[in-house]
C-alpha cells in the first residue's frame, strides 16, 4: 500500500516538473504543421508517464513541435501486448515507425531523438540545405 502511494506520490510530483521545465516548441507554419501531421502519422511512441527515458524523449518531441500518437503502456494491455510481442518485455520508450507497408521499432531514447532531429529538426535541416547550397 505505502509503495502504490510513493509511486503516485513521485509520479505527481514528475507531472509537474515536466509542466513546470516543458521546452518551448519551435514555431512552424500552418502549412508546415499540415505536412508534419501527415509524416508523423505513420509515428507512435510507447512510453511510460513515470520513465526518465520516456521523459526527455516526451520533452524532445515537444520542443520539435510534432505530434506523435502516444500509447501508455502503463495504462493500457493492448500497448503492453504489442511490446511483449516484439521484444519479450516491456521497454519505454520504443518509437514505431510504419512505413511503405513495413514496420521498424526504434527502442533506445537516444536513437528515437536521433530519428525525430534528422527528419524534424528545423536546425538541421536548416544547416543541411545551407550545406547543400554552398556545396
Amino acid at each position: 500500500m505505502f509503495k502504490l502511494t510513493f509511486r503516485k506520490t513521485v509520479d505527481s510530483f514528475l507531472s509537474l516538473f515536466d509542466w513546470l521545465y516543458r521546452p518551448e516548441p519551435v514555431v512552424r507554419s500552418e502549412e508546415e504543421s499540415r505536412k508534419l501531421a501527415k509524416a508523423t502519422s505513420c509515428l507512435a511512441l510507447y512510453d511510460y508517464k513515470g520513465c526518465v527515458a520516456s521523459r526527455k524523449t516526451r520533452h524532445e518531441i515537444r520542443r520539435l513541435n510534432i505530434d506523435i500518437e502516444r500509447r501508455d503502456i502503463g495504462k493500457c494491455s493492448i500497448h503492453q501486448d504489442s511490446l511483449l510481442a516484439e521484444f519479450g518485455k516491456l521497454k519505454a520508450p520504443c518509437l514505431r515507425v510504419e512505413e511503405k507497408g513495413k514496420v521498424q521499432w526504434i527502442s533506445e531514447p537516444e536513437k528515437i531523438v536521433y530519428f525525430l532531429h534528422e527528419r524534424f529538426d528545423v536546425d538541421v535541416k536548416g544547416d543541411h540545405q545551407q550545406h547543400q547550397k554552398s556545396a
